[in-house]
């Protein structure tokens, strides 16, 4: 079979009276005779550039000329097949370029992402995006020239940040990412997770402005003898209890009073004792006042 675009046809007029402010157009055409294509170079040197599908022009390029007219090197435009602008994209003269985007039903800008080639930012590309009315910003992207990633989300109905997330793309951290998330109506944050380069986590969480919970994941470097380990804070941010899911499967349920250990829980999961349950209590002083044991179906035993 045939490739179609092998098929082309071009045809190239010449104004050889110099009666237009064009020196030459070229037509393409299908094998069908649909016109696919046309570039138009007009006498100041510049050229504008248009493809079509159908009688419905899909894009546009204009070049600026020789004689740098406009603060520009090109400007394309792009369409749908029904004729709604989809995109336009600038490349200034020092090679920076602004990609907008626009929704099809509005006619709305929603997205504008500005990239600096020329090296004259601190950063690499720096991206907004609207909703379809083009007036209500959802979302904000920045990529340093370190490799840093920030990427913001805005909440539609207050305006106000939901969400941030930075990414240490270059590696500058002894962490991946920290994800953010904020309340949009006081502007709090309500909880944060940082994923270390080792695969260790620690996310908190807030509670009416007040740290409420801390869970750590151990890493693929197993610094710790635990898996993973929450801690709960109570009203007046004090730990209030801490719970450990050790690397042998055995779960630990510490409790505390105003930040003091009362009681400590093990059970064993992992089947190394001769007990199932264990379950000391401390005095406020941390010193032990009781010790007990159970087995798997809460005998008390006496070891």
């Amino acid at each position: 079979m045939s490739n179609p675009q092998t098929n082309l046809v071009t045809t190239v007029t010449y104004d050889t009276a110099g009666t237009q402010g064009w020196t030459s157009i070229a037509h393409t055409h299908d094998p069908l005779g649909f016109l696919v294509a046309k570039v138009t170079t007009m006498d100041n040197g510049s050229t504008q550039s248009e493809t079509f599908f159908g009688p419905q022009r899909l894009s546009l390029t204009v070049t600026d000329t020789a004689a740098n007219n406009a603060n520009w090197a090109s400007r394309t435009t792009e369409w749908d097949w029904q004729g709604n602008r989809t995109a336009r994209t600038t490349v200034e003269d020092d090679g920076d370029i602004r990609t907008e985007n626009y929704d099809a039903t509005t006619g709305q800008r929603i997205a504008r992402i500005d990239i600096d080639h020329s090296d004259s930012q601190s950063w690499f590309s720096k991206s907004t995006f609207f909703d379809p009315t083009g007036k209500i910003k959802i979302g904000t992207e920045k990529v340093d020239d370190n490799g840093r990633i920030d990427t913001i989300t805005f909440d539609v109905g207050t305006g106000a940040r939901s969400s941030r997330t930075i990414t240490d793309g270059g590696d500058t951290q002894n962490w991946h990412s920290i994800s953010m998330q904020f309340d949009v109506q006081t502007g709090k944050k309500t909880e944060q997770t940082k994923l270390f380069d080792d695969q260790s986590s620690e996310t908190l969480e807030w509670s009416n402005g007040k740290l409420a919970t801390r869970t750590e994941v151990d890493g693929t470097a197993d610094s710790f003898d635990w898996v993973s380990r929450e801690t709960v804070y109570d009203h007046k941010g004090k730990v209030a209890q801490v719970t450990l899911h050790q690397d042998d499967t055995d779960l630990i349920v510490q409790s505390y009073a105003g930040g003091t250990l009362i009681d400590q829980t093990t059970y064993d999961n992992s089947g190394n004792a001769a007990w199932h349950v264990q379950e000391i209590t401390y005095d406020g002083a941390g010193n032990v006042t009781d010790t007990q044991y159970f087995d798997e179906t809460g005998n008390v035993l006496f070891l």
